[in-house]
Order: structure tokens, then C-alpha cells, then sequence
């Protein structure tokens, strides 16, 4: 080979890597089917039922599995079924926005045992952003369950594999901050971090609108429009982690410049601050977009020719969404889908109108399941993957986190219980 030339070569997989293959299909297979049969899961994945024993067998000694009796009434013995272990732990799911933090604490199977939120304004001072962080997890923990791990979606952009908040638009100079190992120092357990749309995607994945489905798109429509990418139940991030962002497709080549250095991104058409700002240009006395939406039901043609506007730039990114991606379902959520109600049906009529005819009769454009909760309780099932993923690792740091919990009891840190 010439020298200074590179040729991507697939690599072979050596024995570690197929069992790790395998233990994610497993993975995957009890999300989606748990409660479910030691039989039926192999069938379920192709896999032996040695291979099936073993895998179980694995996540049943870290107490993260627990058999449960079948309620079939058939003759013989009834079967016994694999679930999740609710019992287990704590996991704590965060959204922090540029307007609040929320939090979610939910047990091992993703069930919400409590919920809490604040507002928040990020500033240059990342030491008091976290300080607030912190606090909101330490108000959620129940003192009596073991913290298991914690997962927080920011806005992008990300890296999510190194932990860190890069440089977010309007984040109050957040640089390079490394939130997970900083929250991993505080808490002693493992943390998790992803794109606030990317997370939510996974929330409606697997616990919202597209809890059936293997290819969703979600879409945020707030004061930014962001979005994620669900591929094989697996976020699809590209080689940078900026797969799927729609909101900075091109709509209108000579349109309004964006912070990406763009003109005429959906984001600056179809966001919150970029319609309000146009109401007020043209004179339309709103303050939000459910009372611009008021004034367009009212018969105020202004109002009415705005949302038009936004309907029509985001039926066309939408289109060029199916094209490219040809999901099985794509969820908007956010705040102007709260308040515009018309908006889900109208577009969806428009995007089926000009996409490729068969797809037009599958497509499905749906609310989100889960509304401003996405976000949070995606990072409590990327909490959740992880640990099922590496439990030796993952379980390892809350036997250690317990112990350092226990000693420094008294100095504001909570208290965790190991069971």
C-alpha cells in the first residue's frame, strides 16, 4: 500500500466481541419482550439455548433479572417468565436545558418513582451549574436504594463517548465541560450523557410513541429545532454525532443566517424564537405561540399566513427526512406542538401528499408519547442499556460508591444503602 494512503479495512471479530454481539441482542430482545421465556427468548434471537442460559445466568447474578410465573393456566407446570428486576436499584434520568433542569427517578425497569424540576439558566460559572445539577439529584435519591447509575441529555453539540458538553449555542459559555466524570466524582457512579433530541429519541423509543418500532426520527420544536435518529433501536450518530440533525438542513438557500454558519436552516424558520420573531415584524400582537395560534383561529389573516409559513417549511423538511432516512415513524414534540394542535395532522397531510406513493401510506407523523418527560426518561434507558451492557463495571462502581456514601455520611452527601 502507498504511503499516505489509508484504506478502511473490516476487521474479523475475536471471541470477546461475539459474545459482547450476543449479549446485546439478549439486551435488546428482553426491552422489548420482557417478561418473557428462557425458550422464547431464543427463538426470539436466533441464539442456542446454552448461549441463552449462559447470558441470563450472567445478568441474574448482578440481581439485574428475576424470574416471575407465567398467568398461563396450562396444564403441567406453568413456565416461568424473565423480567427485569424492579427491585434492583435506582437509576436517575436529567434533561438540562438552557430553562430548567428536570429529573426523573425511575427503578430498574424504568418505572417513574418520582419526579422533580427547577429552573435553570446556565452561566459561565460552570462550578454553580453544577452545584444546581447535583442538588436536583440529591433531593431526588431515595436514601434506602441503591443509586445505579445516572444518564443526562444537554443540548448538543456532544461527545457522548468521552462525557463531554462541547460548546452548546446559548449554554452560558459551556466549554469542553466533562459532566459525567464530574457527576461520577460527586455521586460515585456511572454516568451517562447524550444530546438532549438524541436522548429523547431513545425515551420515545422505548418507553413513548415508537415503543414498536425499530426506525423512529424525532424531532423537537422549541427554541431550537433538534432532533435524533433511531436505526436497529440504536441512535445513529454519524461520524461526527450529527446524524439526523434536521433542524440544520438547508430549506431556504437565501434565508436567515443561523448560528451554524448557515442560511436558511429549518431552525430558523420553524423554531419558537424565529416565528415570535416574525409575528412581531409583521405586527401580530402575540406573546407566544398558542396565542399567535388564538389570534389564527380567531380569522387574523396575518396570524393565520405565519403558521401557513412554518407548515409549509416543515412539510418540506420532513419530506427530505422520509426520503433520506425512510423511518417507520417520526415524533415531533416540543413546545409549539403543545401549542399549535392542528399541527400534527396538517403536516402529516402535507408530507404524505409528496412522498414517493407507497411510502405515503406507511409513513406515520405522530405526537410525542411522552411530551417534556422525553428527554429525562431517555436518559434513564440510556442509564439502563449501559449498565445491562457492562454490568461487572457498572455494578462495581455502586459497591464502591456505597461504601464512600456510608463514610461520608454526615457531610451533606446522600447515603446509599447497599442491599
Amino acid at each position: 500500500m502507498k504511503e499516505g494512503r489509508s484504506r478502511s479495512i473490516r476487521q474479523g471479530r475475536n471471541l470477546p466481541e461475539v459474545r459482547a454481539d450476543n449479549l446485546s441482542v439478549v439486551i435488546e430482545a428482553l426491552q422489548k419482550l420482557q417478561p418473557i421465556a428462557r425458550s422464547a427468548l431464543a427463538e426470539a434471537t436466533g441464539l442456542t439455548a446454552a448461549t441463552i442460559t449462559h447470558m441470563v445466568n450472567e445478568l441474574e447474578a448482578f440481581d439485574l433479572l428475576v424470574e416471575v410465573p407465567s398467568n398461563e393456566r396450562n396444564v403441567g407446570r406453568r413456565p416461568t417468565l424473565l423480567s427485569f428486576n424492579r427491585k434492583r436499584g435506582q437509576l436517575i434520568g436529567l434533561e438540562i436545558s438552557r430553562t430548567r433542569i428536570l429529573a426523573i427517578r425511575s427503578d430498574f425497569s424504568g418505572q417513574i418513582l418520582a419526579r422533580h424540576e427547577e429552573p435553570f439558566q446556565p452561566t459561565a460559572q460552570v462550578a454553580e451549574g453544577l452545584a444546581a445539577v447535583s442538588g436536583v439529584i440529591r433531593r431526588l435519591i431515595d436514601p434506602s436504594l441503591p443509586l445505579l447509575g445516572i444518564g443526562v441529555g444537554v443540548p448538543g453539540p456532544v461527545n457522548s463517548t468521552q462525557g463531554t458538553v462541547i460548546e452548546p449555542p446559548n449554554f452560558g459559555g459551556w466549554r469542553n465541560v466533562p459532566l459525567t466524570a464530574l457527576l461520577r466524582e460527586r455521586f460515585g457512579v456511572p454516568c451517562w450523557l447524550d444530546d438532549d433530541a438524541k436522548a429523547a429519541a431513545y425515551g420515545e423509543r422505548w418507553f413513548g410513541a415508537g415503543r414498536h418500532e425499530e426506525t423512529l426520527l424525532y424531532i423537537s420544536l422549541r427554541s431550537g429545532v433538534g432532533s435524533g435518529l433511531i436505526v436497529g433501536d440504536r441512535v445513529y450518530r454519524g461520524a461526527h454525532e450529527l446524524a439526523g440533525e434536521i433542524g440544520h438542513t438547508t430549506i431556504h438557500v437565501d434565508g436567515p443566517l443561523c448560528e451554524c454558519g448557515n442560511r436558511g436552516c429549518l431552525e430558523t424558520l420553524v423554531s419558537v424564537p424565529a416565528i415570535m420573531q416574525e409575528a412581531r415584524r409583521l405586527g401580530v400582537e402575540a406573546h407566544s405561540p398558542a396565542e399567535l395560534h388564538r389570534r389564527a383561529v380567531s380569522g387574523d389573516l396575518v396570524a393565520g399566513n405565519i403558521k401557513d409559513r412554518v407548515y409549509l417549511y416543515l412539510g418540506a423538511a420532513l419530506v427530505n427526512a422520509v426520503n433520506h432516512y425512510d423511518p417507520a415513524v417520526i415524533v415531533l414534540g416540543g413546545q409549539l406542538v403543545r401549542s399549535w394542535p392542528d399541527l400534527i395532522g396538517t403536516v402529516a397531510q402535507r408530507v404524505k401528499g409528496r412522498s414517493f406513493g407507497y411510502l405515503s401510506k406507511d409513513i406515520r407523523i405522530v405526537e410525542s408519547a411522552l411530551d417534556s418527560d422525553a428527554a429525562a426518561l431517555g436518559a434513564v434507558a440510556i442509564a439502563r442499556h449501559n449498565i445491562l451492557q457492562n454490568p461487572a463495571a457498572a455494578l462495581q462502581a455502586t459497591e464502591v460508591q456505597a461504601v464512600r456514601a456510608a463514610e461520608v455520611q454526615g457531610s451533606g452527601t446522600v447515603k446509599h444503602l447497599h442491599t
